[in-house]
């Protein structure tokens, strides 16, 4: 599972730390995230492959929860361009 949390981890330090979110994705404050996320999934189609289904599992798990907590924690950022 802590291999599933350093996208979402790095994604979140990009945030807080650097002007990547301001300058890049204006409109869209949590494209980063959802980048993230993506690599997760990517991640998990290897270690699927390479038959690490425990690793895979724990990544799946970590990014379901990512962007729960993101939701719970950003959903007037989130929901606002609705």
């Amino acid at each position: 599972m802590a291999l599933g949390v350093i996208f979402p981890l790095l994604a979140h330090l990009a945030t807080i730390f650097t002007s990547i979110q301001t300058s890049l994705f204006i409109q869209k404050p949590i494209a980063l995230y959802v980048i993230a996320a993506t690599l997760n999934l990517i991640s998990v189609r290897f270690l699927y492959r390479n038959e690490k289904e425990a690793t895979a599992n724990g990544v799946v798990l970590a990014t379901f929860l990512a962007m729960i907590v993101l939701i719970v924690f950003m959903r007037e950022m989130v929901f606002s361009y609705a």
